[in-house]
């Protein structure tokens, strides 16, 4: 039985990003991201409430506008804004993301997460993510 996505789980998604909804062509291959759900002090951002209960295997396409990707994605933006790679967001994102792997994280892996989620809660625009 595969383990649905819930709070302290870690999360790996394969992701394709692009600048249409008819061409990902961001990225060029997929990309891994990885992050422990459910960690954030304000609770699930919006991205975390659409994944949740999503199992290993599961797809869903998203659109945001860049306007909207911090908000949307909380915690998780930094982190997936390294991944991309993207000096600049496009007017809207869209992404096409996959569920690679659901499992329990272990406490350190936990600890570390609740650390970078409250730390980049208040890093004043310094580090590059546009909060």
């Amino acid at each position: 039985m595969k383990t649905p996505i819930q709070p302290l789980k870690k999360v790996t998604l394969s992701l394709m990003a692009g600048s249409t909804p008819e061409k990902y062509n961001l990225t060029g291959s997929p990309l891994a991201l990885e992050f422990i759900y459910g960690v954030a002090s304000d609770g699930l951002c919006p991205f975390e409430s659409v994944l949740g209960d999503k199992h290993e295997g599961d797809t869903l396409t998203l659109s945001v506008s860049a306007a909207d990707t911090h908000e949307f994605f909380g915690h998780i933006f930094q982190s997936l804004h390294q991944v991309l790679g993207l000096q600049i967001m496009p007017a809207t994102i869209h992404l096409k993301i996959e569920v690679t792997a659901v499992v329990d994280a272990d406490s350190r892996e936990v600890v570390q997460s609740l650390a970078k989620a409250l730390a980049h809660g208040s890093c004043g625009g310094s580090c590059g993510c546009g909060c």
